[in-house]
């Protein structure tokens, strides 16, 4: 009886993991972490670990996902997880850089976007690029309805973009932050949210770290080294916030940042945000 071709690449990717994870093989390849330049110069080479620490949190909180949703750049991570508990489904970014885009407004300048409007905005890999945090997370708790969440991460360790990076989003982007635990909860509690309104999650180790920033793909972690959590050296932050009835933050002095005079690079599916 012949195997059906989709059966047997799944084998075939069920035996690499195996072999990935044999502890020859994982000395070897720990070797190869002595390097001036990301593995395969940054090309993607599978799931990001972040996106895989991202997926757990947003699972556990799939409940969230319901009613009118807001999510930015796309609407495939409120549908997806959301599906028949939605009513509706927004995206929001600078651009209409896609049809899903409904709603175009700077999140830190967004005195036009309406109040009350939404009972969950997934706000993910959006925080490093912004450098008005305190607009940001302002207007993100103000489109929410009261008792709306906001499911929302803060990335620990990231690539800069050198550049600039254009994604087609708008304007080009640049990474202003890398985020503490103790970060993140002064800004939530600077926003008028106390300590029963929002709870983090940390994920990540020293190694999902460095292999993060070394380009590996989840699935070349063992499951001990993904889901070790020390809080001392996070690759992610997750934060669930859900908004008071009682909300009625004052609304921040706008800030603006110096950019550098440079040609960005152009975003690069192959490469990632490495972008060469």
């Amino acid at each position: 009886m012949r195997r059906s071709p989709r059966l047997a690449v799944t084998e075939v990717s069920r035996l690499r993991r195996r072999l990935m994870r044999a502890p020859v093989v994982r000395q070897l390849r720990c070797a190869q972490l002595r390097r001036l330049r990301p593995l395969a110069n940054g090309r993607q080479r599978g799931l990001p670990i972040v996106r895989h620490y991202w997926a757990q949190f947003l699972d556990k909180h799939r409940a969230d996902i319901r009613g009118q949703a807001l999510e930015i750049g796309t609407t495939e991570t409120i549908r997806g997880y959301g599906g028949s508990a939605l009513t509706g489904a927004d995206a929001i970014d600078l651009a209409a850089h896609n049809p899903e885009i409904t709603v175009v407004a700077d999140l830190t300048k967004g005195d036009e976007l309406p109040s009350d409007a939404y009972d969950c905005f997934v706000n993910q890999f959006t925080m490093h690029l912004l450098y008005d945090l305190d607009s940001a997370l302002y207007h993100s708790l103000r489109l929410l309805k009261p008792g709306g969440v906001m499911l929302v991460n803060f990335p620990s360790v990231e690539y800069c973009f050198a550049h600039g990076l254009d994604m087609g989003t708008g304007a080009p982007l640049f990474v202003f932050w890398q985020f503490t635990p103790l970060q993140v909860e002064n800004l939530l509690r600077r926003c008028g949210l106390a300590e029963d309104d929002f709870d983090l999650e940390l994920f990540g180790n020293l190694f999902a770290r460095v292999a993060y920033q070394m380009n590996m793909a989840a699935d070349e972690l063992t499951p001990a080294e993904l889901d070790h959590r020390d809080p001392g050296h996070p690759l992610l932050i997750c934060a669930r916030v859900v908004k008071p009835a009682s909300w009625n933050a004052p609304r921040p002095v706008p800030m603006s940042p110096w950019l550098p005079d440079v040609v960005p690079a152009q975003w690069n599916a192959l490469t990632g945000h490495y972008a060469a």
